[in-house]
């Protein structure tokens, strides 16, 4: 510790106090000098005074130098993390919070209460059961309530950015001093977050929530109005998730203080006519826009920290009372509705089943915002939003589907809006059901199946009778069973009585029906095409008859077979031409004799066989071009 007490440097000094003065000329000597007020002896000997002046030596030093080494957040946070990590909090926190709230309510140095305040803002954040405390609270509300409502001229209040903490839940993010800050700005920031908190884990009771009257409220309101174009949108955010926690207790505090009907000469009000939240919001419409963009902003940029799942229920909660509400149903404009929607399908889908709750609201809140505000006649994302929710319910076989969850659901798709989209989907799956969609093409297998005697189920193929078709099917390269027409004209005339039946080959199974009509009784076709897939069999070893189907068609699962028949998918082919006739070596003709009594023949000519003769029967002597053998 540096102890200083030359007159001449006095005013450049600190003075706690105890009278001690303090020369920091640097933030490494600060640090030193906080660590050593924090450190209590070890061997026993440190008394109750000793840490009651410990703790106020804290804050005198803190409070003597912040605007020098703890202007940003974190430099502050980081400094009141040592104060509660050390061993004043550890073993004597309940001492040294009652010595904290004592200090508040009887100093009245600003520099003073700004360390104050953010020792009981930490402290709580770590210690929720230190805002609970109803009896230590309720002497502070005032005084922070005073701190919210200072007027502060709006060209100095904020000029840093990011002023976000490490234990934020919306994420840290580093902040950069631009000038210095007035402390009133400070403290006003502080008080909000205060109340914030306190009303966020505590119930108030009507008679609790009087002081918060309709001036505060509307005040808090305006100041959202007038800190919307603030660089730093921390203390707008810190007021909207105030105004969202004091519409969270007057709710609470509506539904239990409701009188009964049978009460002599009790008023029945609605709760929601108690909720000076709402009514001020009510009378407010046209002048609090900024309050209701933001709200949804903060919707959107949500984290999974708990500190943001809490401040999603208390927005989610207040939306729904305006969709409820006549009058309020179209507060928003239609582009924040829509992006209200695509918040709502992120989550509803994003959420894990540690935060089912949070999921049941947004259900909650769904319908009313597809039913009473604009969105119910603007289709926005309609086909996504009813996939988003039957995907909740679905796969109930494989994995347990929450009571409520289901019963939120049915409720979301049972609006008109979604009513001509449901119809469509199952219209879809009943025709699919039904077989009404395109089958693809047989395989081998059906197509060269055996015969049965009796085809109880419905055929595998469908029924064509080329006699009914009115109009023609335009041929498809494809091998599907549907894409068969007849040929127009026939492409030449038949050369026997069997060849009139031949169709164009596309190897269809159903291209027999198109010409079985054709067919005289009794006539039996062979199939001689080994490579066909349609006949397993080698040729030449049965012979398919023809049925008869000059008769109408059956209806399914009445249709019978004579045995040793095959399926229907049985077709005619064209029976390959003739081989041309092979030609046969001539024999070698001899062309005269030697002297020896050998015989001459020509083993090679370019000329007929008859001049060939011809010159054996002239002459002896072979012709040019020929070569002799010797026999």
């Amino acid at each position: 510790m540096l102890v200083h007490a030359s007159d001449s440097k006095v005013n450049m000094l600190a003075e706690d106090d105890f009278g001690i003065i303090y020369l920091i000329e640097n933030a490494q000597q600060f640090w030193s000098e906080l660590d050593d007020v924090l450190r209590i002896p070890n061997d026993g000997s440190a008394t109750l005074s000793m840490l009651d002046a410990a703790l106020r030596r804290f804050v005198s030093l803190c409070s003597s130098y912040h605007e020098q080494y703890l202007q940003s957040p974190l430099q502050l946070e980081h400094a009141i993390e040592l104060l509660l990590d050390s061993e004043l909090f550890t073993f004597h926190s309940e001492r040294m919070s009652d010595l904290i709230i004592d200090d508040v309510q009887s100093r009245t140095d600003p520099h003073s209460q700004l360390i104050l305040y953010s020792i009981l803002l930490f402290y709580g954040r770590k210690q929720t059961s230190f805002l609970r405390s109803h009896k230590r609270w309720q002497p502070l509300i005032p005084l922070l309530m005073d701190h919210a409502l200072v007027e502060i001229n709006p060209e100095i209040e904020d000029v840093y950015l990011g002023a976000g903490s490490m234990s934020s839940g919306g994420g840290s993010r580093s902040s950069i001093l631009v000038g210095p800050i007035a402390i009133e700005a400070k403290l006003r920031n502080l008080g909000v977050k205060l109340l914030y908190e306190v009303c966020r884990v505590q119930k108030l009771s009507m008679q609790d929530l009087r002081i918060f009257n309709d001036t505060f409220i509307d005040s808090l309101f305006e100041l959202v109005e007038q800190t919307r174009y603030m660089p730093d949108e921390t203390f707008n955010y810190s007021v909207i998730k105030l105004i969202v926690a004091l519409n969270e207790q007057f709710m609470v505090a509506c539904l239990s203080t409701v009188p009964s009907a049978g009460a002599p000469g009790a008023t029945i009000q609605r709760p929601e006519e108690q909720n000076r939240v709402l009514n001020i919001l009510i009378a407010r419409l046209g002048s609090s826009k900024t309050f209701g963009e933001n709200m949804i902003f903060m919707l959107n940029r949500a984290s999974r920290s708990s500190e943001d799942l809490c401040m999603q229920l208390l927005v989610l909660k207040l939306l729904y009372i305006l969709f409820t509400t006549k009058g309020t149903s179209e507060y928003f404009y239609t582009n924040d509705l829509c992006v209200l929607v695509d918040v709502f399908l992120r989550e509803l889908v994003d959420l894990d089943e540690d935060s089912e709750s949070l999921r049941h609201t947004y259900l909650r809140v769904l319908h009313p915002l597809l039913t009473k505000t604009q969105l119910r006649t603007i289709p926005y994302k309609r086909p996504q939003i009813v996939q988003a929710l039957e995907s909740l319910v679905q796969n109930a076989s494989i994995r347990d589907i929450n009571p409520t969850t289901k019963r939120l659901v049915e409720r979301c798709l049972s609006g008109e809006w979604c009513v001509q989209l449901r119809k469509t989907a199952h219209d879809k799956e009943s025709l699919k059901s039904q077989g009404d969609f395109r089958h693809a093409s047989p395989s081998h297998e059906i197509v060269a199946s055996t015969s049965q005697d009796v085809i109880g189920a419905k055929p595998s193929l469908p029924f064509i009778d080329s006699s009914t078709a009115t109009k023609p099917r335009s041929l498809k390269p494809s091998r599907s069973v549907e894409n068969i027409k007849s040929p127009v004209s026939p492409r030449s005339p038949p050369r026997s009585a069997i060849e009139g039946l031949r169709r164009p080959s596309t190897d269809s199974a159903t291209s027999l029906g198109g010409v079985a009509s054709a067919v005289p009784p009794g006539v039996s076709r062979r199939r001689d095409t080994i490579g066909s897939i349609d006949d397993p069999c080698p040729p030449g070893q049965h012979h398919i008859p023809v049925p008869d189907f000059s008769r109408p068609p059956l209806s399914p699962g009445a249709v019978s077979l004579p045995p040793n028949v095959s399926t229907i998918a049985q077709k005619s082919q064209r029976r390959p031409p003739p081989a041309p006739p092979k030609r046969r070596k001539p024999p070698a003709i001899p062309v005269g004799k030697t002297h020896g009594g050998a015989t001459i023949t020509a083993i090679a000519s370019s000329s007929s066989t008859s001049a060939l003769n011809q010159l054996g029967k002239t002459s002896k002597i072979p012709p040019s071009g020929l070569q002799t053998a010797v026999l």
